[in-house]
């Protein structure tokens, strides 16, 4: 509902509540309708290796799509233009599911559906993400927002726990082809759930009227703040990191350490755990260091990932000892526990900069830069570097060959990386009277 005047604190915590269980709903359902389960019904459909690689970057294709979240709450309000947006995300997801039925043997309708469903499904939820960010804002006070947005993220990796499990189940125990469809319309139906608490979040007036403005002289004041452009640079930084390091962790796995794609999926449970317990403990964590340090520490904790993976003995996933087997657990718990600090810090520092009637262009420029000027050099960066270490098939084969090749590659990346630690360092610390309220250590009101 939207109200012309701020939120009570009665209507926060309503919408907090909300917005919790959206989280957590959600979980589920991004399991079992992500880029992984696409990437295996293009594989299971036999749609050519362009069509598969090309789903990885729809994710960025679809920012084209942020403009219409701004169109959309112009009319709507923040809290219904996000639902209506994820439920259409879930309805593109349908296809992939539809082209399982009916593709089958048809490799060219099937790329058409996969890449459709793919474009629809990034380009939906690029639109309800850039609104997400400031119907939180609108939730969770500046004393009680580093906590409300940990456990927001933390609810969702409980759901993806779950979900996983499910997932897991369900391939374990039906037809392969049986039950990525069965998981993608579960996910879908899990997706439309999760919409059905989102839309009924409060907001104030000031998100529709901030979005009813011209967007030129919106996007003129957030371009002139320094504080912002600081923050828009250290956020490529860290995204471009994680694309970096994360798809190569669990490539290192399986093509260098031999997993199979069951033993991949299993080494997955650490990461969501990891990113779980990340997510919850950034609330204490931005209370005591703020979102800017936050940032700093993950990025860090990024580039000591790479090193773990370039320093980290040959061996075998079929051979391994309980030695090895820790040591990617913590790998991936590590890995996802960073994950999940970077995400909220990003999150928690542009709400607690922008002036609420900023926020949702300030988004545009962020999301944009983020996922497609980062995006971009994070997948022409991935193939240079993956071409040379794989080059005269030293990756064809698991073994200490492939290894030797995975470990030059994290080797590159934390030395391209390192540099990078400037550009987060000068993200301008906020305001002290900001500080002093996420310092506050009472709960959101």
């Amino acid at each position: 509902m939207i109200f012309d005047r701020p939120l009570t604190a009665e209507e926060r915590r309503v919408s907090l509540r909300r917005i919790a269980l959206f989280s957590l709903v959600n979980g589920v359902s991004y399991v079992c309708v992500g880029e992984t389960i696409m990437v295996l019904a293009a594989v299971r459909l036999g749609c050519p290796d362009a069509v598969t690689a090309a789903i990885g970057t729809m994710l960025y294709v679809g920012f084209a799509m942020l403009p219409l979240g701004r169109f959309l709450a112009a009319r709507w309000g923040a809290a219904k233009s996000s639902a209506g947006a994820w439920i259409a995300r879930n309805g593109f997801a349908l296809l992939i599911a539809a082209a399982l039925v009916w593709a089958r043997g048809r490799p060219m309708l099937a790329s058409a559906m996969v890449l459709v469903g793919a474009f629809g499904f990034y380009g939906c939820r690029a639109a309800a993400v850039v609104l997400q960010g400031p119907l939180y804002g609108e939730a969770a006070t500046a004393e009680g927002r580093s906590r409300a947005l940990g456990l927001f993220n933390a609810l969702f990796y409980v759901g993806m726990a779950a979900g996983l499990a499910g997932v897991l189940a369900a391939m374990t125990r039906a037809e392969e082809t049986a039950a990525l469809v069965g998981i993608v319309c579960v996910g879908s139906a899990f997706g439309t759930w999760s919409s059905w608490f989102l839309g009924r979040a409060h907001e104030s007036a000031t998100l529709r009227d901030g979005a009813r403005k011209p967007v030129r002289a919106d996007l003129r004041e957030v371009a002139s703040d320094r504080t912002f452009r600081r923050h828009v640079a250290a956020c490529c930084c860290l995204n471009l990191a994680l694309m970096l390091v994360q798809p190569a962790s669990v490539i290192i796995l399986k093509r260098g350490y031999g997993a199979t794609d069951l033993q991949a999926m299993l080494y997955t449970m650490p990461f969501v755990v990891g990113s779980g317990v990340g997510s919850w403990l950034t609330g204490p964590m931005g209370r005591r260091w703020g979102p800017r340090k936050e940032m700093l520490g993950g990025f860090l904790a990024l580039l000591g990932i790479c090193a773990f993976w370039a320093l980290l003995p040959d061996g075998s996933v079929a051979g391994a000892g309980l030695a090895m087997a820790a040591l990617w657990t913590g790998g991936y718990f590590a890995l996802g526990f960073a994950r999940s600090v970077v995400e909220t810090a990003i999150m928690h520092y542009y709400l607690s900069a922008m002036e609420p009637r900023l926020r949702i262009s300030a988004g545009i420029v962020l999301y944009t830069a983020m996922g497609v000027l980062a995006g971009l050099v994070g997948v022409a960066l991935t193939a240079l570097l993956m071409g040379r270490v794989s080059a005269g098939g030293a990756t064809d084969v698991p073994g200490p060959r492939a290894l030797a090749a995975y470990r030059t590659f994290f080797l590159g990346v934390l030395v391209l990386l390192a540099p990078l630690v400037a550009l987060v360092w000068r993200v301008i610390p906020l305001p002290e009277e900001v500080r002093a309220k996420i310092r506050h250590h009472h709960a959101p009101h």
